[in-house]
């Protein structure tokens, strides 16, 4: 039987290519990070505790005022609200569906050879998304196999049946993944660095680092914004953790460059009109 396990299945890769293809940026907070930051609801207290916002105004010599600041906003990118889309990835519509067929093709094969248990088959299927179907026929397909192997205890001929409808079904599933994962950052760190920027420059310090080239401990980038940002970073995070020195300067560069840009858009001269008009 597992010789035909595949029988009658195609890669189908033009389906996914029958519409507009277009991409979606869906809210996932689920993204593996490096970090594992004190998520939370903070409200209006903000994010670090009286001790912690005392011991960084003195270290660093900030007005108590500006830290309390800070905490807020480090409240605000550390709220766990569903709502607030902190890292948002593409996920482009074609290559969603073709990796959600390839997925599929194989729990086929793997039904088909015995190989794979209810459990595991539900878990894989769970895995996948009706995020771009078609009609809402095709949406109940995979919630109809899920619902039939909740109660399921061998797999029978007619769920590899409807696993393979489901395949045979353009965009019937779809494999939420990023499109590049290069580019599926945790955005709370991006907004954790850059308001710990917007304090310094509050408090008149320059957004500048130090870089060295002699291998010495801690990384190439050092400073007092450095060591700012870092001591804030360990205190929200469990256990207390620190960014990479280049990570650090690279959103510092990226906070230097917006505010460029801002500071232009507002000293640019306005559109002259036909003077001879």
């Amino acid at each position: 039987m597992s010789a035909n396990a595949d029988s009658g299945l195609k890669d189908n890769r033009d389906v996914a290519h029958t519409e507009v293809d277009y991409s979606v940026y869906p809210h996932m907070d689920g993204i593996k990070c490096s970090m594992s930051w004190k998520l939370g609801s903070y409200g209006e207290r903000g994010a670090l505790s009286d001790d912690m916002i005392g011991s960084l105004a003195e270290r660093f010599g900030l007005p108590t005022k500006l830290v309390r600041e800070l905490s807020v906003l480090l409240g605000n990118c550390l709220n766990n609200d569903d709502d607030i889309a902190i890292n948002l990835t593409e996920v482009r519509r074609s290559q969603a569906i073709v990796r959600g067929q390839k997925h599929l093709k194989t729990l086929l094969r793997e039904a088909t050879r015995g190989t794979i248990t209810t459990q595991e088959l539900r878990n894989a299927l769970g895995s996948l998304s009706t995020y771009f179907v078609s009609t809402p026929e095709d949406a109940d397909l995979l919630p109809q196999l899920l619902k039939k192997l909740e109660t399921a205890t061998t797999l029978t001929q007619d769920v590899i049946d409807d696993i393979r409808r489901i395949h045979g079904t353009p965009g019937a599933v779809a494999e939420m993944s990023p499109r590049d994962k290069r580019f599926s950052r945790d955005k709370r760190r991006q907004y954790i660095v850059e308001s710990c920027c917007h304090i310094w420059k509050d408090s008149g310090r320059p957004l500048t680092y130090t870089t060295y080239s002699d291998g010495r401990p801690g990384g190439q980038r050092q400073g007092p914004l450095i060591n700012f940002i870092q001591a804030v970073v360990k205190m929200i995070t469990e256990p207390g953790q620190i960014l990479s020195g280049e990570t650090i300067r690279v959103d510092i560069d990226g906070f230097r460059d917006k505010l460029e840009r801002e500071e232009q858009e507002r000293w640019a001269p306005p559109e002259l009109g036909n003077q001879y008009t």
